[in-house]
């Protein structure tokens, strides 16, 4: 399973959630250039993750923010075309889902993150697909 390292991920989650390099900075403690080197290295690991998924399952991608933590790809399953949607989860790692249904605990993860500003299922789509 791929997670980014605790620290980097507890940063990560931070801006993720809307704070600024220098709010995080001054809650852990930190410099605003330790913050801003773990967020580079942590949506290069992102980015690198999805892709490597990608690659794995042989989808095509679509979009990915590493800033929020998603990918929007499109892949086969039984013959069927499908949208996959892969989400990192901090402490959990990366979930993909195929098609266009989510279990609530996604639509709560991505009001979080805000992605969205509700947990809506079609405000979620629109969000992910634009």
């Amino acid at each position: 399973m791929f997670r980014l390292p605790d620290g980097m991920e507890k940063v990560w989650l931070m801006r993720a959630k809307g704070m600024r390099e220098v709010e995080i900075a001054g809650a852990l403690g930190v410099s605003r250039q330790a913050v801003n080197k773990a967020l580079k290295d942590a949506r290069v690991k992102l980015f690198d993750a999805f892709l490597g998924l990608a690659e794995v399952f042989s989808w095509e991608i679509a979009r990915v923010n590493a800033e929020k933590g998603f990918m929007v790809a499109r892949g086969k399953c039984l013959d069927k075309n499908v949208r996959v949607y892969a989400f990192y989860f901090p402490g959990k790692g990366i979930k993909a889902f195929l098609g266009e249904e989510f279990p609530e605990y996604v639509l709560n993860h991505a009001v979080e993150l805000g992605i969205v500003d509700e947990p809506k299922l079609k405000k979620l789509l629109k969000s992910l697909e634009s």
